[in-house]
């Protein structure tokens, strides 16, 4: 049966060219639509991994980043002077987006502005590239993230300007996304007053990194708060990270879900289509087998074989241009995070869209195959 399969591609060229394309171009989207949404996934899940045995306290319904949360300067002092806070391991933090920095798919550039000396509680231990400490450095001095630094193409020693404001880089965070980049691996970190200054938001702060003493819980240390600012801030811990990851990706989980389900119904359709044109123009040959004796399960497996070698032709050669197709999308949307292998849970996900579509595509059109009169087949012109 396959020989007889692979017989008909060649008489049939442009038959098999349009399945093969159908099925590749289906492939091919589906695997960039998956890809983007397991890189967005893995991003936000280093960010909620950096809350482990933190509280963030920022305004109401603000999440995490905290970026449009703004609380005054003495609110954060008050909330450090508490006794449930580890004053060592907590420091106020200010989050504004660099000027030009926003692209589509990714995190923006954020500045970030700390007390120098309380790093590690935003950077949280991991490996940095020269100096971890803005101790003693000039205003301008900065400490940034893979990812910023290679926005801006520097490394440690280098400076870049924004918007007429020279920046030194005395340090460069190891990166922490495996695929998207975290907000730390988005930042560029200096001294809260320099940062205050930069974003015109003097004696503000964006949110409170909160460390609670070692013999208070996270949920002892958000109670008190709580009771003592009236539950006028919001407090947020991983787990609130984690639900707010939950709903916010839960309408785009639709939207990609019904682009998928689009493309797959078309490319099935388009296939099947096909396939109806094969068995028709195989009429006559499909009688002659019937004559003589071919069973009606040997018809229908031909059909399906030569929708399967198809779909399977053309799956191979989307799976090779989801990467180079992925990387074209990020370059003409300005992302400097591009992937060069895909995920084995979209590779799955792919390989599994390919055998179902060959086999859906190829079961109408192999029944009616079967159903088909030797006599009358015969007789068909």
């Amino acid at each position: 049966m396959l020989d007889i399969a692979f017989k008909d591609f060649k008489a049939k060229k442009s038959r098999a060219a349009m399945c093969i394309i159908g099925v590749m171009t289906c492939v091919m989207l589906i695997g960039v639509v998956n890809i983007i949404t397991y890189q967005m996934e893995e991003g936000f899940k280093g960010d909620v991994n950096s809350l482990t045995g933190k509280l963030y306290f920022e305004k109401t319904d603000t999440g995490y980043p905290p970026l449009t949360s703004i609380i005054s300067e003495n609110t954060s002092d008050q909330v450090l002077s508490n006794s449930v806070v580890n004053p060592d391991k907590s420091t106020a933090l200010l989050m504004n987006a660099l000027p030009g920095s926003t692209s589509v798919g990714s995190t923006p550039v954020m500045i970030v502005g700390l007390t120098p000396g309380k790093e590690q509680a935003y950077i949280n231990g991991v490996k940095v590239n020269g100096s971890d400490s803005l101790v003693g450095a000039s205003d301008n001095t900065v400490i940034l993230g893979s990812e910023a630094a290679k926005k801006y193409n520097v490394t440690v020693g280098d400076t870049f300007t924004v918007n007429d404001q020279q920046f030194k880089v005395m340090g460069v965070i190891s990166k922490q996304g495996k695929i998207m980049p975290t907000t730390l691996d988005s930042s560029v970190i200096g001294s809260l007053s320099f940062v205050q200054s930069f974003a015109q938001r003097p004696g503000l702060v964006s949110t409170v990194i909160i460390t609670p003493n070692n013999n208070v819980s996270l949920q002892d240390a958000r109670s008190t708060l709580q009771n003592s600012f009236n539950n006028s801030y919001g407090i947020y811990t991983q787990s609130d990270a984690q639900k707010t990851f939950n709903d916010n990706f839960q309408a785009m989980y639709v939207f990609m879900d019904m682009i998928t389900a689009m493309i797959f119904i078309v490319s099935t359709v388009l296939i099947m289509n096909v396939m109806m044109m094969s068995v028709k123009e195989k009429t006559k040959e499909i009688g002659t087998m019937r004559a003589i004796g071919t069973s009606k399960k040997r018809i229908l497996s031909l059909i399906l074989y030569e929708s399967l070698i198809l779909s399977s032709i053309g799956g191979l050669i989307g799976i090779l241009l989801i990467i180079p197709a992925y990387n074209l999308l990020g370059m003409a949307l300005g992302s400097t995070s591009l992937s060069f292998t895909i995920p084995l849970n979209v590779l799955i996900q792919v390989a599994l869209v390919v055998i179902v579509i060959g086999t859906l595509s190829g079961l109408i059109p192999a029944y009616k195959a079967t159903s088909i009169s030797p006599i009358e087949a015969l007789r068909y012109e």
